[in-house]
């Protein structure tokens, strides 16, 4: 596997469609770090910049990188106020302490190595800067029920992906210069219509997802959240 390889795949992803979440989860993310205006932040995996209606709406500078080329120019159709760069993660072009928060919402565990993505993201950030990073579980209860009840769970699509352990996140965060303070599960936002319409979603899914955002234990999330401040010194 080689970054042209991630970079071919999500290149044929955004060529043809997109990957987001519930619009929910990146207000939540910001408002997590809670950045003060004026103040700059980065976003590192990007994809099509959903993170910035957040940052556009409480006037923070927002910055964005992607591996992929076809990401960044439905960004930019969205945001063109917003300063994009076409960049591996592990090999993020600007200077140390540039940032005053970042943020990768699903990146960092397709890099080759995260543990160089977690560094450059500390690198960039400022002394004291805060970061909000989501990251997969490799123990999920929702998987766990499927292998029990159906023997089999779903292969990730998605390429070179890596899952640890809310331990095994957290260390491998903490040896690369980051500080975790806080840490939530995030298991979806059940969604009972289809976002900005009145086209009812499936009910039962709505169930679903509703009971395990509500009683999945921290340790069996979906995914874990990290929110974490940079510590000169720490390395």
């Amino acid at each position: 596997m080689e970054n042209k390889d991630i970079k071919g795949f999500y290149d044929s992803v955004y060529k043809t469609g997109d990957i987001r979440d519930n619009m929910r989860l990146y207000r939540w993310i910001v408002r997590l770090i809670n950045p003060d205006p004026s103040t700059s932040l980065l976003d590192v995996g990007c994809g099509i910049g959903c993170t910035f209606f957040e940052t556009q709406e409480k006037k923070i500078s927002g910055f964005g990188l992607d591996i992929s080329l076809e990401a960044l120019g439905k960004a930019k159709q969205a945001f063109p106020g917003v300063r994009l760069c076409v960049a591996d993660g592990e090999k993020i072009p600007f200077r140390d302490e540039s940032f005053d928060n970042a943020v990768s919402l699903g990146s960092i565990e397709h890099f080759l190595s995260p543990e160089t993505g977690i560094k450059e993201i500390s690198r960039v950030l400022r002394n004291k800067g805060k970061a909000a990073l989501i990251l997969p579980n490799s123990f999920f209860l929702g998987d766990i029920l499927k292998v029990m009840f159906r023997g089999r769970c779903e292969e990730a699509w998605q390429i070179q992906e890596k899952v640890m352990t809310l331990e095994q996140w957290r260390a491998l965060i903490e040896e690369n210069g980051l500080k975790v303070e806080r840490i939530f599960g995030y298991n979806k936002f059940p969604e009972l219509f289809k976002e900005g319409t009145l086209k009812m979603k499936s009910i039962r899914k709505f169930i679903k997802t509703f009971l395990m955002k509500h009683l999945c234990p921290l340790n069996l999330s979906w995914q874990f959240v990290f929110v974490c401040r940079k510590e000169n010194g720490r390395l």
